[in-house]
């Protein structure tokens, strides 16, 4: 039989008195609390049994059945408990069960079931009551004991158990006395003198599983010192780090395993973000304006292909990930010998890529992204002919089931077999239709959004409205309406880029002065998929009179709350040294889209810069790839990826997808990886808890 100490509170000593008078009063010799002597009479039942070395009997099956059968109530003690893990320690607490019998008498319970509300913080052993944390997230979980006691009454009792994680990490300059000069310097306030933080920006809100943040600052000078603190009310995350060489960054790169703690611990709650300077000319600890960073419950998971302007390649970032991989590094030969891929769209399920090949010609190739594409020439889904031409063209957009393809050649906007490379023909209102391009295919596969009356090629038309083409079926289509006039707002004439939500409720555009990134203003808007409710979307865009954002482009993600919304700007992101400050060039950042925001009000969120890309790059045309969630066993970082919800270690250690806690099913929407996951009369489809049909 296991040891169950008790501990030191107040309800503990009162506990142990009670046990003592019973002991004696039975005739025990006390070695210890709860300890009785060999061959003793207690409550009549013979104890001929050795006691171990706990002061617990060893062969205790009639004395647990005789003790549970005579109690009418229990506790658990602890009844609050509080743990903190350092730098990814476990520490474990051991929980008891006190149960109350008739004559009012206690007794320590060896027997029963526990249980825990949440395994992201750890897991309880079933039978012993020991909680152990993981380490890995902080917060507060709920132990739940139960068993039966007199009369067969259920026993019921709760405990709860709060976990807060302390992390620290010295990075680069920093030394060993590197903390003891901030807890020894005095504390000077001097706007003047601060860091300045300048990423992340101010309560922008990210998904759980970005890549780090690489939290940048603009004041610093030589041998001076920083301390950056990451905080929430159940995790702090302390860096130091010194200016000791002329090409430190003013900046830390936050360490993973603290990025992924605090992005999933008090999951409601802001975290802030401080960077103090220890200044070396007057010794004195300089404190900045913090900022706050909100993570969403959500996982995006998948790739985003983007254009390198300068490289004229499609260069892609895969979900985590902190750089770019040059997946497609030998484009085919166009006729003009250029040797570039451009104007891309992705499909649905993310298997194909839609291309223009060369610099001028711009013939259309298909590409599989589930095949090798680092050959010499790159395979593509159907031979690209130089003589007679494949068929050209600059935008397009796929259908929800990657049958079709909607094509824009020289402002006409017709209808492509992407598995044979030929033209459809078309009914009812018949394609091509003129003066449109930026074609975007609702995913519920009912209108193809675009721009029309464009009077340029859609790279640089300087007019156009949004307008709908309606599907109606097989290769037929309805007549084109407009629903926006690119000159009802301010700041230009040009409608652009049409953008479906992934509900296909409503449509994000960009619209100012043109549409081209490196020479007209733009801002971004939102409305309903059918023009109405128009809103700038100031918070993505960076403020109410910014007019330096362009091509939004919503990705196939409905998580944590929002929709998740990929764009480029020429904002600055972050200082000089290792960021964009200053520089003019077109990055491409997220924004997530508020499923809640009242009509009217601007759904969006502050903006996070998309890790893994050339900060000295020119990059444009974001399009994701998207990624089912992850089955039981595979690994993940965080449990927004999970279909199960919940990513813990696995038996060798390593991070895996795991089943939710029996008590915490899937309710109907939620993902899952079996069926088994879900809540009763559900059954797991696709990765999704559904009702089946009746």
């Amino acid at each position: 039989m296991r040891p169950v100490p008790i501990s030191d509170s107040s309800a503990a000593i009162a506990l142990r008195s009670k046990h003592l008078l019973v002991a004696l009063l039975a005739g025990c010799a006390m070695s210890a609390v709860y300890a009785c002597a060999a061959g003793t009479n207690v409550d009549g039942v013979r104890r001929d049994s050795g006691i171990d070395a706990a002061g617990l009997d060893s062969s205790s099956s009639t004395f647990d059945a005789q003790h549970a059968s005579d109690v009418l109530s229990v506790v658990i003690d602890p009844m609050t408990a509080t743990l903190t893990s350092v730098d990814g320690a476990t520490p474990t607490q051991e929980f008891h069960a006190i149960g109350t019998r008739r004559d009012g008498t206690t007794t320590v319970l060896a027997t029963g079931n526990w249980s825990i509300d949440t395994l992201a913080l750890g897991n309880v052993h079933s039978a012993l009551g020991t909680f152990s944390a993981n380490g890995l997230i902080g917060g507060t979980a709920t132990i739940s004991f139960s068993d039966f006691g007199a009369g067969g009454v259920a026993l019921n009792a709760v405990a709860q158990v709060t976990v807060a994680l302390e992390r620290t990490s010295m990075g680069p300059g920093a030394t060993s006395s590197t903390a003891a000069h901030f807890a020894l310097a005095a504390r000077v306030v001097d706007a003047t003198a601060s860091a300045n933080i300048v990423y992340p920006l101010d309560h922008a809100v990210m998904p759980q599983n970005v890549f780090p943040a690489n939290v940048q600052w603009t004041r610093g000078a030589m041998n001076d010192e920083f301390r950056i603190t990451l905080k929430k009310s159940h995790i702090t995350v302390t860096a130091y780090v010194g200016y000791s060489t002329s090409t430190f960054g003013l900046n830390w790169l936050v360490d993973t395993a603290a990025w992924r703690a605090i992005a999933q611990t008090d999951t409601d709650e802001e975290m802030s973000i401080d960077v103090d300077r220890l200044v070396a000319s007057s010794g004195s600890v300089v404190p900045t304006t913090p900022v706050h960073v909100k993570f969403a419950r959500a996982a995006l998971t998948g790739s985003i292909y983007y254009w390198n302007i300068a490289a004229g390649r499609i260069e892609r970032i895969d979900d985590g990930a902190g750089e770019h991989s040059e997946f497609l590094p030998h484009p085919p030969v166009a006729n003009d010998g250029a040797r570039c891929v451009g104007c891309h769209s992705v499909s649905n399920s993310g298997r194909y890529m839609a291309g223009r090949l060369g610099g001028s010609d711009n013939i259309g190739a298909i590409f599989d992204l589930t095949t090798d594409l680092t050959a010499d020439p790159a395979p593509t889904v159907w031979p690209t002919r130089v003589a007679p031409d494949s068929v050209h063209w600059w935008f397009s957009s796929w259908s929800p089931d990657d049958t079709r393809l909607i094509i824009e050649q020289n402002l006409r906007i017709g209808l492509l077999d992407p598995m044979t490379g030929m033209t459809i023909a078309t009914t009812g209102t018949p394609l091509p239709i003129s003066s449109t391009t930026h074609p975007n295919w609702s995913r519920d596969g009912n209108n193809i959004a675009v721009t029309a009356n464009a009077n340029a090629w859609g790279g640089e038309n300087t007019t156009g409205d949004i307008a709908l083409i309606p599907y109606l079926g097989p290769d037929m289509f309805g007549a084109m309406h407009v629903i926006h006039s690119g000159t009802s707002l301010p700041g230009g004439s040009a409608d652009s880029y049409p953008s479906y939500a992934p509900d296909s409720t409503h449509i994000a555009f960009a619209h100012g002065s043109g549409s081209r990134s490196d020479n007209a203003t733009s801002s971004l808007y939102y409305m309903k998929d059918d023009g109405s409710g128009t809103v700038r979307l100031d918070n993505a865009c960076g403020g109410a009179t910014t007019n330096n954002n362009y091509q939004p482009r919503f990705s196939p993600f409905t998580a944590g709350g929002y929709y998740w919304m990929s764009f480029l700007s020429k904002r600055s992101y972050g200082n000089t040294r290792v960021g964009t400050n200053v520089a003019n060039l077109q990055q491409i950042w997220v924004a997530g889209i508020s499923l809640t925001a009242a009509d009217g009000a601007d759904p969006s969120a502050v903006a996070y810069w998309l890790p893994g890309q050339d900060p000295h790059s020119r990059n444009i045309a974001a399009y994701w790839a998207p990624r089912p969630c992850r089955p039981d066993g595979d690994s993940c970082d965080v449990g927004s990826e999970c279909c199960g919800g919940d990513c813990r270690p696995g038996p060798g250690g390593a991070l895996v997808c795991a089943p939710p806690p029996e008590e915490n099913c899937r309710i109907e929407g939620q993902t899952c990886s079996t069926d088994a996951d879900c809540c009763e009369s559900l059954t797991c489809f696709g990765h999704v808890c559904v009702r089946p049909p009746t």
